[in-house]
């Protein structure tokens, strides 16, 4: 465990239906009254895509940032997950960590994830934050659609774990993660390790039971006050699908950043936190913000 300006953080691991499951976190050197989810998104990621701002996120919060299964350093589930599973896990990792209620963070895909779980268990969501979700229902460019059709295709989810270089040049002709022009290299470097390091199996996985989600219909049952943040300069998913999706949500807030693309908490971890942690924390000066950002 590292300390550094009364914050806690550490990494480890922990046991979650038979398989392990890695877990950062920080936290106050005091104990913290509050908590926070924060969910990855998709290829290249992990819970290292929090590295800029999970520490100041735990001066106020104990922050939990999980490898979701399958991803980083996290096993992955030993049957072909659905969407259900993916919801149940976090409820249960938070039934693990003894936590009854917590604010969520999710980014691209995991915005999607954390969309669907706060719809599903209301009662253990205080605030929403979603950074450039990913779903079906958004204007995807023409190479998604592509992406869904593929793995909508019967049989092909068994074919293409057989073939992972042809599913490499897939990704890299889909161009998953285009908006990287603002990352470090160390950002680079860890996002070109998970891309490497998780299952095709995986991706496939997430990409069906996350992504053919029109999370509308979700986002109506939605009860958590949210906070809707993208990119104006966002190429994987436009900007307007998100002011779309926080249009969806009864209690919902939209901000774009402008000169940013889709990688907001890595491309400008400043102005996410500058966004996000006082509405997190309830601040009355989030009260007036324009759906329209």
């Amino acid at each position: 465990m590292a300390e550094a300006g009364g914050v806690a953080v550490r990494g480890r691991h922990l046991g979650i239906w038979g398989r392990r499951l890695f877990l950062r976190e920080a936290a106050p050197i005091a104990p913290a009254h509050a908590h926070a989810l924060l969910l990855h998104g998709w290829v290249g990621t992990s819970s290292w895509m929090f590295r800029h701002v999970l520490p100041e996120l735990g001066r106020h919060f104990h922050a939990y940032a999980p490898d979701l299964p399958g991803f980083g350093r996290s096993q992955p589930l030993s049957r072909r997950p659905a969407l259900d599973d993916y919801v149940r896990l976090l409820r249960d990792l938070l039934d693990d960590l003894d936590v009854d209620r917590c604010h969520v963070v999710g980014a691209s895909v995991g915005g999607t994830l954390a969309l669907a779980f706060a719809s599903r268990y209301p009662e253990r969501v205080g605030r929403l934050v979603l950074v450039g979700p990913v779903w079906r229902g958004a204007d995807l460019p023409r190479r998604f659609h592509l992406l869904f059709r593929l793995v909508d295709w019967p049989g092909l989810v068994e074919v293409i774990p057989k073939a992972p270089i042809k599913w490499w040049m897939v990704v890299r002709r889909l161009d998953m993660a285009r908006d990287t022009r603002h990352l470090s290299p160390e950002d680079r470097r860890l996002m070109a390790r998970d891309v490497m390091r998780v299952s095709n199996q995986t991706l496939v996985n997430v990409a069906r039971e996350l992504l053919r989600l029109d999370l509308t219909r979700e986002a109506r049952r939605v009860c958590a006050p949210t906070l809707v943040l993208d990119g104006e300069e966002a190429r994987m998913v436009p900007a307007r699908a998100s002011v779309r999706l926080a249009s969806a949500i009864p209690s919902a807030r939209c901000h774009i950043v402008a000169g940013c693309g889709h990688n907001l908490v890595l491309e400008r971890p400043d102005a996410f936190l500058e966004l996000a942690l006082p509405f997190l924390k309830g601040e009355p000066s989030c009260q007036a913000w324009d759906l329209s950002g």
